[in-house]
């Protein structure tokens, strides 16, 4: 091939002046000999800088990070490649903060410059793939949430089928059992309070996956009207007054005489007492107690739901009010996973707040929600207020 010193001469200007990707070459000594633009935008180094110095001296991390290899190889003849996923980067350079890494991400490759057959010196090339790794991690990220929402999905269809199959086993069972002895009155009566205790069952379950359903779809609206908080606190405490007996757990209660009304969906904040006093017995072991109490603000009035159950880990807390989640462990306690959540929901569309705390495992669980006497009002105020 002909040689074309012009020729050769405009492709160094422009890697030297407008290549997109850093270049540096070293002499055989390893002493820098050229620094192209790139490197001196992306590290604040100037040609007149660096030119003319040992290259471990300007970047003594590849030292310490043992890369010297990679230019003793390079100077033997070998063409060495590093990928961002083993070595992250071979030069500490700035980034854009927007990337999210605390320095740039780089695909670098170190070679032999040959002249003569003989190895006089390297060269260094490196680019930024900060951008790509970051849209890469966000892939990533994405694939992972989505891994975790379709793992929550099966198992909340199979707890949904166990629970579900539970009280059908139960009516089936009764259903035959009254088929053949229907004539026995003791029979038939407790054959008919099993089979309504399981419909009631079933219905909550479904009430509970259509509630999420008009939630996610936005379709749930609340019925608002002046409701007297200490008489629905005292009504929903006396429809799960049978349960806790059953369960040998004491409800005590601490509820402010004085009656007061506040703009509620009555029936869902009726919803919201029993989901959380349910909650509660559900994880309180018999001899143990459930605490209710309701105090009154000048904005809002607070209600708590104290137990002294199994309690809640730190990790367990901020997941605590997702949908479909559940702690481990909590799997022989069944249920959906979906009272809290649709409890949060509830609260919030009132204008309200709810929140969870607990001192460790086996020490119980508060929960407590706070709800303005304005009801949904309060969110168009705190909104006009900001």
């Amino acid at each position: 091939m002909l040689k074309n010193p012009q020729f050769d001469a405009s492709i160094v200007r422009w890697l030297d002046q407008y290549a997109p990707r850093g270049y540096f070459t070293t002499d055989a000594s390893l002493i820098i000999r050229g620094w192209n633009r790139w490197f001196e935008n992306k590290s604040g180094l100037t040609a007149q800088c660096v030119v003319g110095r040992p290259l471990f001296e300007v970047f003594p991390e590849l030292l310490s990070r043992q890369l010297d290899r990679l230019y003793q190889d390079a100077l033997s003849g070998q063409v060495v490649v590093l990928a961002h996923r083993f070595h992250k980067y071979l030069i500490k350079l700035p980034v854009h903060p927007e990337f999210g890494f605390a320095e740039m991400q780089q695909a670098a490759s170190i070679g032999p410059l040959v002249q003569d057959g003989e190895v006089i010196g390297t060269i260094t090339v490196i680019e930024d793939v900060s951008e790509r790794v970051g849209h890469e991690n966000e892939l990533l990220a994405a694939r992972e949430e989505a891994d975790k929402a379709n793992a929550a999905k099966d198992r909340f269809i199979t707890v949904l089928s166990h629970d579900l199959r539970t009280p059908l086993t139960a009516i089936l069972g009764w259903a035959r059992v009254l088929a053949e002895r229907s004539a026995e009155p003791l029979i038939t009566k407790k054959g008919a309070e099993v089979i309504e205790r399981n419909v009631a069952i079933q219905l909550g379950l479904i009430e509970q996956v259509l509630d999420v359903s008009r939630m996610n779809s936005a379709k749930l609206e609340l019925e608002i009207e002046n409701v007297n908080v200490r008489e629905a606190v005292g009504t929903a405490l006396d429809s799960i007054e049978p349960m806790a007996q059953t369960k040998g757990i004491r409800i005590d209660r601490d509820l402010i005489e004085e009656p007061r009304t506040a703009a509620l969906d009555s029936k869902r904040f009726q919803q919201v007492i029993w989901n959380l006093i349910s909650n509660s017995l559900k994880f309180t072991p018999r001899g143990g107690c459930v605490r209710v109490s309701l105090e009154y603000d000048s904005h809002d009035f607070r209600l708590t739901v104290a137990d002294t159950g199994k309690g809640i880990t730190a990790d367990s807390l901020p997941h605590l009010f997702k949908p479909l989640w559940q702690a481990e462990g909590s799997g022989g306690h069944g249920g959906l996973g979906l009272g809290l959540s649709i409890v949060r929901t509830l609260v919030e569309l009132h204008g309200g707040s709810i929140g969870a705390e607990s001192p460790g495992p086996g020490l119980g669980a508060i929960f407590t929600v706070r709800m303005p006497w304005a009801g949904p009002q309060a969110l168009v105020e705190r909104a006009l207020v900001r």
